[in-house]
């Protein structure tokens, strides 16, 4: 969808005005659709989009692969409630048009959580451990005259998710409706459940029948 949103802007079918978050359209005019389009726009095409989708592909492929392995629904879950503390973030403290690259920071935080003790190289200059890579990224942006905020607002709903999750053993499962669309090849469907995943007592049946 990012790249898409790319290709549209770039051939000026579509201007990033009408993607970006606003809250006073998405309020005062319902542009709902805000919502989600700022998160896939990473700019036009040009080398940091590429660095961009380098990154997406890789580390979001990995960290499906590792944590949600036959688990979308929850991984679109885990996107959903990052995606919603980045926004509440943006509404009370920061004004973020985009929030395509603090999610992007969310997908290599929770990688990095995943695979702390795995060394990586850091475009062939030198090493780290993955558990302090999302830093190092933040560090090399500074260098490079760019602003932190947007990859700590995501590295903030990252460590959200991370700590709910895996410190305070609190089970941010997707709905069952969301599991049944997305996971009906990898899962069997829990007997007796309804679509929010509550009991379905039925009718039963009468004796004698």
């Amino acid at each position: 969808m990012s790249f898409a949103a790319t290709v549209l802007t770039q051939m000026e079918l579509i201007s990033p005005m009408l993607l970006h978050l606003d809250f006073e359209l998405l309020m005062g005019k319902f542009e709902l659709w805000r919502i989600a389009t700022n998160f896939c726009f990473f700019g036009k095409f040009g080398l940091p989009f590429v660095f961009s989708m380098f990154f997406l592909v890789r580390y979001g492929k990995e960290l499906e692969v590792k944590r949600f392995e036959g688990r979308a629904a929850d991984l679109l879950w885990c996107l959903f409630i990052t995606g919603a503390i980045q926004i509440a973030v943006a509404f009370l403290l920061f004004e973020m048009p985009f929030l395509s690259q603090s999610m992007l920071s969310v997908l290599v935080y929770l990688w990095a959580r995943e695979y702390a003790e795995v060394v990586v190289s850091v475009f062939g200059l030198f090493s780290v451990q993955a558990i302090y890579f999302p830093w190092v990224l933040v560090a090399i942006r500074v260098l490079m005259g760019g602003s932190p905020i947007p990859d700590l607002v995501g590295i903030f709903a990252g460590h959200v998710y991370y700590f709910l999750e895996d410190v305070q053993g609190v089970r941010l499962k997707a709905p069952a409706f969301l599991s049944e669309l997305l996971d009906s090849g990898t899962q069997q469907q829990a007997p007796n459940r309804n679509f929010m995943g509550g009991h379905a007592w039925g009718g039963g049946q009468r004796l004698g029948q």
